[in-house]
């Protein structure tokens, strides 16, 4: 798994068009606008599902640190196939942000998903300071 960090001031996304035949979210808003967060976008990749648990417990400490660190309470994950070239299969893909989902309400953590299995548009507003883009895989 691949995720790029942005501590950001606003960001902004829409769903626009789902992807052809691959598991999507059922989406309720069409657009929906966050200020002051981390927004990670997230790449699963091959392999990852094999690794799921040890993954998602490694992701999810990771990004608690950053969330202390940076004195953020607001997580936006936002799936984003184009941090590699290695994409795991977008049925376990899926099932494995349901359960970042899960992970992360059990965790009483202020978050939201970006529908999976949509072409979107967004907007970003990030801070500049040393630690508002940081990259991890795990």
């Amino acid at each position: 798994m691949k995720a790029l960090y942005l501590h950001s001031k606003e960001f902004f996304y829409k769903p626009v068009k789902p992807v052809g035949d691959i598991p999507k979210d059922d989406i309720e808003d069409l657009d929906r606008e966050f200020k002051e967060c981390i927004v990670v976008f997230l790449t699963i990749e091959d392999g990852d599902w094999e690794r799921r648990e040890v993954v998602i417990q490694e992701f999810s400490r990771d990004l608690l640190n950053k969330m202390k660190d940076l004195k953020v309470e607001r997580v936006v994950v936002y799936p984003y196939a184009h941090l590699s070239e290695n994409l795991e299969d977008p049925r376990r893909a899926f099932r494995m942000l349901k359960m970042l989902d899960r992970r992360f309400k059990e965790l009483n953590i202020q978050y939201h998903r970006a529908p999976f299995g949509w072409y979107k548009e967004f907007r970003i507003h990030i801070y500049g300071h040393p630690l508002a883009e940081s990259s991890r895989r795990f």
